[in-house]
């Protein structure tokens, strides 16, 4: 698997998941939701962000070094 498509893969997942957190909205409107999108989602749709530009940086740098040594 190269990195595009496991980025792909992750950047995938984590819009499906947002698209079913925003679902509980509709659902879920007491504090406990609140308290679980501070602890919990916010945080890791931070880490995911992050995560994916940090795939990019390496895809770029992966790149980088194949012309390097061509």
């Amino acid at each position: 698997m190269s990195l595009a498509a496991g980025r792909y893969q992750i950047a995938n997942a984590h819009k499906a998941l947002k698209q079913e957190w925003e679902a509980t909205e509709n659902v879920w409107r007491d504090v406990i939701r609140k308290e679980f999108a501070n602890d919990f989602w916010e945080p890791l749709s931070i880490r995911i962000g992050a995560m994916l530009t940090a795939i990019d940086r390496l895809d770029q740098k992966l790149a980088q070094m194949k012309n390097d040594c061509e």
